[in-house]
């Protein structure tokens, strides 16, 4: 189990080092999905023409996210720039019908866990603070003690959001691309089912290695330098190192996961 996860990773990583350009479109949606939120979040809504500004770059920030999983759920081995292009842009509504109930489940999960994780917190009455949803009790010594409701909470919103939910998306975004929609829906539970077995968990946690841990590592744990050109230097090779690791092993991740259950895919397009 263990040799047949990280071989479907290493020939997604091979097949994905092969095909450059297919790599140069990635990269592009996804340099231009950051522009567009960095563009968003700076932009002051100060004049009427700011704020036009700010709805469009609310309408293209999404559909770029989904445009850039469609090409990531896309088998791209053997897909050049300009077919990847097309593909993506014939399939991408597959991913929005499908993403959009997901994102949704994603916010009402964390309303509710915010809710539960306030009413804890202030031991039944409902709070406006933040900082008191974290509050720690003190114990007999006078040092803090571990507050397990909210360390509960906490687990359950990071298992939630960062393992669960993106693990599905994944597996549906991909039967999706390579198949008729209504036989990705009818197999939805099928495929939730085949998220959670062992080889994908394996090859998710590993991707997650690559496109989550090492990446957070590099943004928040800066290294301290002694001239300002060499914190800079250091600065945008970081940056340029978790642009590539979060792209790279996201969808090679997906690509693997692909390739992992290409039997299964095969069956259902025989179905």
């Amino acid at each position: 189990m263990l040799t047949e996860s990280f071989q479907s990773i290493a020939r997604a990583t091979g097949q994905l080092l092969k095909n450059w350009s297919a790599m140069i479109v990635l990269a592009g949606l996804y340099a231009s999905l950051i522009a567009v939120l960095y563009l968003f979040a700076t932009i002051r809504e100060a004049s009427a023409g700011q704020v036009i500004l700010s709805l469009l770059l609310a309408i293209v920030a999404p559909l770029l996210f989904f445009v850039l999983q469609t090409a990531g759920a896309s088998q791209i081995r053997n897909l050049g720039a300009g077919r990847l292009l097309r593909d993506t842009l014939k399939n991408s509504w597959k991913v929005v019908l499908i993403g959009v109930p997901l994102i949704g489940l994603a916010v009402l999960m964390t309303y509710l866990l915010g809710k539960i994780q306030s009413y804890i917190g202030s031991n039944g009455q409902e709070v406006s603070d933040v900082a008191a949803q974290y509050q720690l009790t003190a114990s007999r010594d006078g040092a803090p003690a571990l507050r397990w409701s909210q360390v509960t909470l906490n687990a359950l919103r990071y298992l939630s959001l960062g393992f669960v939910l993106p693990l599905i998306a994944m597996h549906l975004w991909v039967a999706s691309v390579g198949n008729n929609f209504l036989v990705t829906i009818r197999a939805t539970k099928d495929l939730i089912v085949a998220a959670f077995a062992p080889n994908s968990v394996l090859i998710y946690t590993a991707g997650f290695v690559v496109f989550g841990l090492i990446p957070y590592l590099l943004l928040f744990r800066t290294t301290p330098a002694s001239k300002a050109w060499m914190e800079i230097t250091l600065l945008v090779t970081r940056l340029l190192l978790v642009f590539l690791l979060t792209l790279f092993g996201w969808v090679v991740t997906m690509s693997a996961l692909a390739t992992s259950a290409s039997n299964r895919l095969s069956h259902l397009r025989e179905s």
